[in-house]
């Protein structure tokens, strides 16, 4: 008498249990489980949104357009307050930023 392993008695159970189960359940029951085989459930979900054909996403892009021009219109008051504090300063700078375009254009 030979010794049994616990763990094929119980996978050689289960298969006659899947055996006798799918031929109560027939072909849907096989296909179903194809179905299921081949999407499996940790498939990742799409993160993406259906859009309607001739409608744009524009609202993102306004928000950001807004959003520069307030930057943009804030360092033009930074820079002008700046200016009419340090006018002597400010003129530096610019004949600086002159002379340096001046000689990078002349290349």
């Amino acid at each position: 008498m030979s010794p049994r392993n616990p763990a094929v008695a119980s996978l050689k159970i289960e298969q006659r249990a899947q055996r006798k189960a799918a031929r109560h359940q027939g072909s849907d029951a096989e296909l179903q489980d194809a179905l299921e085989a081949t999407f499996p459930a940790s498939d990742p979900v799409s993160a993406q949104a259906p859009v309607t054909a001739g409608r744009t996403e524009s609202q993102p892009f306004i928000e950001i357009a807004e959003q520069a021009s307030e930057r943009v219109s804030k360092l033009q008051e930074l820079l002008m307050n700046e200016v009419r504090a340090r006018p002597l300063r400010a003129l530096g700078w610019a004949a600086a930023a002159g002379i340096v375009l001046g000689f990078w254009a002349a290349r």
